[in-house]
């Protein structure tokens, strides 16, 4: 499993790929996950189970039958492939087994009936997502919010269902049971599973039209076991998809033959067994803004105040970092789980932001806090925590934009630095090129960020990553910072702040 705190230097990475385009249909894009194809294509990986043909017919049949049932039932709500009661609150949705080898890698457990990936699924829906999701929100559950890249939601949320397959004639299995855990030679933990609602993506074909991604992209994702962008329902844990690859298998003992025509059940988690949400904010003041110190590294953290909310209640008794852990840590973890958001002061020096961000790092898991996005004109908190490895122009995997702030007078400016690898025609080493950019204001930093993607479109270039690394000094005020930044960041979201750092010599200038 992975700890969302360790993501953030990834996300400069993961810039490289951020943005892959679907062939068909430019408007769909994915971002920090298996490069997704069009759903449209033949499965190209494993054929349908046997008897999908029949199973689907009777699938068919099943659909024409309970809408004869129920035709003036308003609290049964039937969509082919699935029948959702209010009064139950419960989801029947018909699957048929795929027929996966005992201790076979597995990455989801249900997917759409058109994915291309049941060689690593346990079942195949005959209800498209979009259908089950209408049908979680008919017995009154509304969507959560995914994993996002993106847009800086390192953490998914969302209400917690129970999934049980049954067999006729049989009682229901929890669909954990179905699946081991290398590590643990344990099947997994019956804690259920999080409706979080997959996303919602612009159609390019026609305007004003959004088309469900988990009906659109593969793999059609419906229940996955790492934590995805595009899924229906996923673990309710912090999952990296290549940890599940190699430890999630086939319960040898599981019983379902492929081709089986099954019934998957989803239903509310038991009232005494679900967690309530609880938004958490933590407001950071500078406590004296116009006292100078020479307070280093923690120490800077007496510089602060802080207030911890939940809702109108304040949390800490003392306005320190101190009294902000031990409320904290009283919380109770056993009946909710915490969101938490940061908002800094604009007063709050930059080495202070440092030296507080580091201990975020810390409690930004899943048995601290979970650590939301950003407000909106705020930094995501993880800036302070820059990629260090990013400052090797020689070996990075690519080249972000390179901002090097300066005041004067009170006025902030800056230099933008733009690195990039050239290859000689004759050999096979890279030599770096750079360009430097004066950007007197907001206003020009956003206009050469618009400027190098139109040149990019013009002559045919791969875009920069949506990446600024960004050089201050640690007495610069967080309001200073994120003013200059503000006009960049509706593009620029992923931002590295690297503090006291000389800068570097450039090549050739502009």
């Amino acid at each position: 499993m992975r700890l969302p705190g360790c993501l953030f230097p990834l996300a400069s990475i993961f810039a490289l790929t951020w943005l892959t385009v679907d062939a068909a249909n430019p408007a769909l894009s994915t971002a920090g996950e298996t490069p997704i194809a069009p759903a449209q294509k033949p499965n190209l990986y494993k054929s349908m189970p046997v008897g999908h043909e029949k199973n689907k017919r009777l699938a068919i049949s099943a659909y024409e039958a309970n809408l004869h049932k129920h035709t003036n039932d308003s609290n049964v709500l039937v969509l082919p492939g699935l029948v959702a009661d209010k009064q139950k609150r419960r989801v029947e949705v018909m699957a048929e087994s795929t027929g996966l080898a005992q201790n076979a890698p597995c990455e989801f457990t249900l997917v759409g009936e058109n994915s291309e990936h049941a060689y690593e699924t346990l079942l195949i829906s005959f209800a498209q997502p979009s259908a089950i999701h209408q049908a979680l929100q008919f017995i009154g559950l509304p969507p959560g919010k995914p994993i996002d890249p993106e847009a800086l939601r390192y953490w998914a949320r969302g209400n917690y269902c129970e999934l049980s397959v049954a067999k006729d004639g049989e009682p229901p299995v929890p669909l954990e049971r179905l699946l081991l855990d290398r590590r643990t030679e344990a099947t997994l933990p019956e804690e259920g599973f999080r409706f979080i609602g997959s996303s919602w993506l612009p159609d390019a074909r026609q305007r004003g039209k959004k088309l469900f991604a988990a009906d659109a992209l593969q793999p059609m994702a419906i229940v996955s076991l790492f934590n995805s962008t595009w899924s229906l329902l996923e673990v309710p844990c912090a999952a990296a998809q290549g940890d599940v690859y190699q430890n999630i298998i086939v319960n040898p003992k599981h019983r379902f033959a492929e081709g089986e025509l099954l019934q998957l059940l989803i239903e509310p988690v038991k009232q005494e067994n679900a967690k309530e949400v609880k938004d958490l904010v933590l407001k950071v003041a500078e406590a004296n803004p116009s006292t100078t110190n020479r307070l280093r590294g923690m120490a800077l953290l007496k510089n602060l105040t802080f207030e911890l909310k939940d809702g109108p209640r304040l949390l800490n008794v003392q306005p320190s970092i101190s009294s902000v852990m031990q409320a904290l840590g009283a919380c109770d973890r056993k009946k909710s789980e915490y969101y938490l958001t940061i908002k800094f002061g604009e007063d709050v020096g930059l080495g202070e932001a440092q030296a507080l961000a580091n201990i975020l790092s810390i409690i930004d898991c899943e048995r601290g806090v979970r650590i939301e996005p950003p407000p909106a004109g705020q930094l995501y908190y993880r800036a302070f925590t820059p990629d260090r490895d990013l400052l090797d122009r020689d070996n990075r995997m690519f080249h972000p934009w390179e901002l090097y702030l300066s005041e004067s007078g009170g006025v902030v400016s800056g230099k933008l630095l733009g690195c990039n690898s050239v290859y000689a025609k004759s050999g096979s080493q890279a030599e770096l090129h750079m360009a430097e950019l004066n950007v007197s204001s907001p206003r020009a930093l956003r206009q050469e960020l618009d400027a190098e993607d139109e040149r990019a479109t013009k002559f045919g270039h791969k875009a920069r990553p949506p990446v600024i690394m960004v050089f201050a000094p640690s007495t610069f005020k967080y309001g200073q910072l994120v003013t200059f930044l503000d006009p960049a960041l509706s593009t620029h979201k992923i931002v590295h702040v690297y503090l006291d750092e000389p800068m570097s010599q450039t090549s050739d200038s502009k």
